[in-house]
Parts: C-alpha cells; sequence; structure tokens
C-alpha cells in the first residue's frame, strides 16, 4: 500500500556492494515521470553516472575539491578528511544520480517545474523502496559543486538534487521508526 511506503521509507546513504541493475534504474526513472506536472511540460532530467565510470571518477573529484574549498572547519587535517569522505561516498555509492528541472518560459512556468520535478523524485524514492532499494537524497556538497555542464546538464537546468541508490545495509533497515508533527500542527482549517 502507497501509505505504508511512505511511512517505511528513509533517506538512505549505507549500502550493501550489490550493484543496482540498469533496469531498475530505468523502472524508478519511468515512474519519476508520472509525476503530475502543470501543463505537460515534463520538465525532469535525470543524469545516471555510472560506477566507475569516468564521468563519476571526475564528478567525485568536483566534489572533493568544492568540498575542500568549502568546508567550514579550519582544521587542515578535518578539511582533506572530510573531502575524501564526500569523494568516497559518491565513488561507493552502486548507483549515482542527478535530477535536474528545465526552466519555463516564465517565473511561473520554472517554479511548476520545480514542483513537478520534486514530485517525480518522490515518485521515484517510493519507487525504490517498492523495490528494496533505498535512495538517499542530497541538496549538499554534490548539488552545491559546479558539476552541471560537466556532466551534461544545461547552464539553465536548475538542479534538485544528487542521489545515492543502492540496497540499504542492514543497519539502515534497522532505523527506529520516524515521527512527524500531528495534522492539525501544520494545517489550518478555515
Amino acid at each position: 500500500m502507497v501509505l505504508d511506503a511512505i511511512h517505511s521509507r528513509r533517506n538512505t546513504r549505507e549500502f550493501t556492494i550489490a550493484p543496482v541493475s540498469d533496469s531498475a534504474l530505468e523502472l524508478i526513472i519511468e515512474a519519476a515521470t508520472w509525476a503530475p506536472n502543470h501543463r505537460n511540460t515534463e520538465p525532469w532530467r535525470f543524469i545516471v553516472l555510472s560506477k566507475d565510470g569516468a564521468m563519476r571518477k571526475k564528478v567525485a573529484q568536483i566534489v572533493h575539491d568544492w568540498t575542500f574549498e568549502n568546508v567550514k572547519n579550519p582544521n587542515p587535517e578535518r578539511r582533506i578528511a572530510t573531502s575524501r569522505e564526500t569523494q568516497q561516498e559518491i565513488l561507493d555509492a552502486p548507483a549515482f544520480m542527478y535530477a535536474y528541472s528545465v526552466q519555463g518560459r516564465n517565473d511561473e512556468v520554472t517554479h511548476e517545474n520545480y514542483a513537478a520535478t520534486a514530485c517525480a523524485v518522490q515518485n521515484l524514492i517510493l519507487a525504490a523502496h517498492s523495490l528494496g532499494i533505498g535512495v538517499g537524497w542530497s541538496t549538499g556538497k554534490p548539488c552545491l559543486a559546479n558539476v552541471g555542464t560537466a556532466i551534461g546538464a544545461e547552464p539553465d537546468w536548475d538542479i534538485v538534487g544528487a542521489f545515492y541508490i543502492g540496497y540499504p545495509a542492514e543497519e539502515q533497515t534497522q532505523q527506529s521508526p520516524a515521527k512527524r508533527a500531528p495534522v492539525n500542527d501544520v494545517t489550518i482549517w478555515a
């Protein structure tokens, strides 16, 4: 049931070494493309970086360098360690992809397109979860580093996230239940 998947899925960043097949990636991307999108703009673009591929290595290096230059910790050893950890996480993920949103002809359509792409990402994550695949959605270092045109994104596309994808490590499947604020705390009934 969809509600069970919504309640049980978690952002996942620790995986087994099992590869994620291209057919599984295609399936979850197809699920993403069924997201609602006003005006049927289909504004989402996905860029999958192959495991052990030259592009994944290039992106990992770009993100490493950005992290080293921008990490807030002034301790040189910690900056080096954080940069290497960030790079290694990208290299180690069984699958890694980016999602972008195409801008519209005006600000209104651009905003709608970004929202639609976020809906597409939720579809992707829920589809992956239904297959026993975990997804870690990041808007941090892999998105803040300027990788867009290096991986084939158009300069005017808006980045929505970077996604670490794989079969969750055992410790990830044993997570405690998440909590959310009660509905009436986040809802105005008028």
